[in-house]
């Protein structure tokens, strides 16, 4: 076991040379390694997977077809369906299973999911994770030996990932950082209680999970200690929250953008201009519902190629996600494309009374401009009523915000809906921590009887 821990962190030393200055390395540069990695791939899972070699065998696709990313779009786009109902039919048989990470979803879509991770992949995800550290080193001070606590679920795939490489490799002295795992389903006030204790220099916790700690704060005055960057993934924040973190408590804020199907994907920079997409690595497409490419500044699913793991092997991929790759250039002068941060996802589109349907950003808009709502949830019961929970600061005129957030759901979705709207202390997760802000139920009937049908 020590000789493969020994390897592990050989290989884990090998991927970290250059990294930190790798988003900074010219544009050819990054898609020329972006395209070598699609040619290995496709070849890859041609050989080894049987997704790949059937589909492929079936539309008259070699390997050699595939010399950009751009040749990714002639394989069918993969939807999260398919990868629900047989997730083994996508993973390489190159190693048995139970050599492979097997992380789930946490099912917040109503579709868990299951993929693997091998080794090798997740001992790259680590090293990549150093193309961040120069943002964090300007906030920080450092780039290692910071103190960093982290708020989130016992069952988070970010636990399973360390727990699995921890028994694999050896942490280089120049990733040492101390960590202080807390949980989100504590209350507020005992992991104020344990910050306050460590004093970390970064706290790192879901989105959803920050608008409930500094909810608490700003409406308890609780000393606290604050540190100097907050961090958040895996869900979004509102607007308002981010503002009270940066305006009141004087806080910098920074996301990155993951998922349990690549883990990697992007992150913000010190101009919060967006997400530089990490292109060499899971090269993304945005399209239409048809799966037709959208033009540079008008938002879509995003699709998604992961070049990375070897063993759930994900090409053209369909995320759940929507967002915007932007045309402009970054004035960081990091070479990264940008993309919009998502706005949310699409699997819960908002099903209109005449029969249409609405993306769920046409609600995100209607929250923007209410400060004082520091969390919400929208259930969309049938196509004419929705429920709707809202977590607000102390100072929130509740009658008031009722009636603009009524009337915003009547403009936006027609006169015959109906609105219930529920002022509450919080608003339940899933199983693995986080918190949708919109469900359509109806919505979720429909893809059930599509799935059966």
């Amino acid at each position: 076991m020590i000789a493969a821990r020994l390897y592990g962190s050989v290989y884990l030393a090998v991927h970290l040379r250059g990294q930190a200055g790798y988003p900074f390395r010219p544009l050819a540069a990054i898609e020329r390694d972006r395209d070598r990695r699609v040619r290995a791939m496709v070849a890859y899972a041609y050989r080894l997977v049987p997704y790949y070699r059937e589909t492929m065998d079936r539309l008259g696709l070699r390997p050699a077809d595939f010399r950009t990313a751009a040749d990714l779009a002639r394989l069918p786009i993969l939807e999260r369906d398919q990868l629900q109902r047989d997730p083994e039919y996508f993973v390489s048989t190159a190693q048995p299973l139970d050599r492979y990470l097997r992380l789930r979803s946490g099912g917040s879509t109503g579709a868990p999911r299951t993929i693997y991770h091998d080794v090798r992949a997740l001992l790259q995800n680590r090293a990549h994770a150093e193309r961040e550290s120069p943002i964090i080193a300007r906030f920080v001070g450092r780039r290692w030996g910071y103190r960093m606590a982290s708020v989130g679920s016992p069952l988070s795939s970010g636990q399973e990932i360390g727990r699995f490489l921890g028994a694999r490799s050896f942490t280089p002295p120049s990733l040492r950082i101390e960590r202080q795992a807390l949980s989100l389903f504590d209350p507020p006030e005992e992991n104020v209680r344990r910050i306050n204790v460590l004093r970390p220099d970064i706290l790192h916790s879901y989105g959803s999970y920050l608008e409930v700690l500094f909810g608490y704060l700003h409406a308890s005055g609780e000393s606290f200690h604050r540190p100097k960057l907050i961090t958040y993934t895996s869900d979004g924040m509102s607007d308002s929250v981010r503002r009270l973190i940066e305006q009141e408590f004087h806080i910098p804020v920074l996301s990155t953008y993951q998922a349990i199907e690549a883990l990697r994907i992007a992150f913000e920079c010190e101009q919060h201009l967006g997400l530089h997409l990490n292109v060499d690595l899971y090269p993304l497409r945005i399209v239409d519902e048809n799966g037709r490419d959208r033009p540079l500044g008008e938002s879509g699913d995003i699709v998604i190629s992961n070049l990375v793991n070897r063993a759930t092997v994900l090409l053209n991929y369909r995320l759940g996600d929507v967002a915007t790759l932007r045309a402009d250039r970054c004035p960081c002068g990091r070479s990264l494309p940008l993309l919009s941060f998502p706005e949310g996802r699409s699997d819960d589109l908002i099903q209109l009374p005449g029969g249409g349907v609405m993306h769920p950003q046409a609600i995100r808009i209607i929250f923007t401009h209410e400060p004082q709502v520091w969390q919400y949830q929208v259930m969309q019961e049938t196509a004419t009523r929705f429920r709707i929970a809202i977590v607000a600061s102390p100072s929130c005129d509740r009658a008031q915000t009722s009636v603009r957030v009524r009337e915003g759901f009547i403009r936006t979705f027609g006169s015959e809906i109906q609105v219930e709207i529920e002022f509450v202390d919080s608003i339940p997760r899933t199983r693995g921590g986080k918190v949708r802000p919109v469900l359509s139920l109806c919505q979720q009937s429909a893809l059930s009887g599509q799935d059966h049908g």
